[in-house]
């Protein structure tokens, strides 16, 4: 099941694990939003294939069925980030042929906080259909105008970018544990590895469409508000 996901990263170990990690942790990665998306769209199909309706249930006040629409969006997204080890064990669980009811009466715990924060990070459907309209809650504008970059994107990124990706996936691949700041780049570089490339004050990205650019300014509009 790792071995699968890993193959959508061109087999990069390293990079599945910080992915991973991640996930588990709410992280939003500016860097690697497409990889992150893939993983999650993988997981959500595993979940699906596994864990069909009405195989699950999840409890509030009472006890709701999976086949309910709101139990399914706040309860999987959070499952397949934040507990996607435990939804891989329960998948391979050998169960006697006697006992095979109780892969029926699985219960998932449901978060709709956590799960609508996945939805925002790693959803690239989420991204490129509802997603303008989000709250967005825990992620900064440089955060969103990454996002806008990527799915409204036109043209080649600038190089200064795909520089400092390049040099943030070697770091990911050589296995180590540290991340940022990394000693061997320049401060700026090392701010820009953290926060993204884009702030509030900055002009949107010169290689994304129309729609983007207006996209881009809506999203400093609600964030300048936000602080004010």
């Amino acid at each position: 099941m790792v071995e699968e996901q890993v193959k959508l990263l061109g087999g990069n170990k390293e990079l599945y694990n910080r992915i991973d990690n991640n996930m588990k942790n709410g992280v939003f990665d500016h860097f690697f939003i497409r990889e992150h998306c893939a993983i999650f769209s993988w997981r959500e199909t595993f979940f699906s294939k596994h864990f069909p309706d009405n195989s699950w249930f999840t409890v509030d006040e009472d006890e709701f069925g999976a086949e309910d629409g709101y139990q399914q969006s706040a309860t999987i997204p959070f499952q397949i980030t934040r507990h996607f080890d435990r939804v891989m064990a329960l998948a391979s669980a050998n169960v006697h042929a006697e006992l095979t009811w109780l892969k029926q009466q699985i219960c998932f715990e449901k978060n709709e906080l956590l799960s609508v924060e996945a939805f925002e990070k790693y959803s690239w459907e989420w991204m490129t259909m509802i997603w303008v309209g989000s709250s967005h809650e825990g992620m900064k504008f440089g955060d969103v105008a990454h996002i806008v970059a990527e799915v409204y994107q036109t043209g080649p990124k600038k190089l200064e970018e795909l520089a400092l990706k390049a040099v943030l996936l070697r770091h990911i691949s050589s296995g180590s544990t540290s991340f940022l700041p990394l000693d061997y780049l320049p401060k700026g570089i090392n701010k820009k590895a953290a926060t993204g490339m884009y702030n509030i004050e900055g002009a949107a990205p010169n290689n994304i469409s129309d729609e983007g650019n207006e996209v881009f300014e809506r999203m400093r509009e609600a964030f300048n508000n936000k602080s004010s």
